[in-house]
């Protein structure tokens, strides 16, 4: 029952969000990244990470490290990418 409770509770990796916020059409896109190196933890390398979202369609336009130990995450953001308009 737990793992069932969990499981609905868990949050998407960071390109599924990303693909969901596209596919809404969305012009910006934020993620907290909580890097971690548990294998649990779909997102633990945050180059990675930034390479999947900027695949879909997303530019990332600012990082900020927060937070101190295990609360420790980047607040990642994304913006859309301009059609035919390389590197926008």
């Amino acid at each position: 029952m737990l793992k069932k409770l969990l499981g609905k509770l868990a949050l998407p990796s960071i390109d599924q969000a990303a693909g969901e916020a596209f596919k809404r059409g969305d012009t910006v896109f934020s993620y907290r990244f909580h890097p971690s190196p548990s294998p649990r933890n779909q997102d633990s390398d945050i180059a990675k990470a930034i390479m999947s979202v900027e695949e879909i369609g997303w530019k990332l336009i600012g990082q900020e490290h927060q937070g101190e130990g295990l609360g420790r995450f980047v607040s990642l953001t994304f913006r859309r990418r301009e059609s035919g308009v390389p590197n926008a």
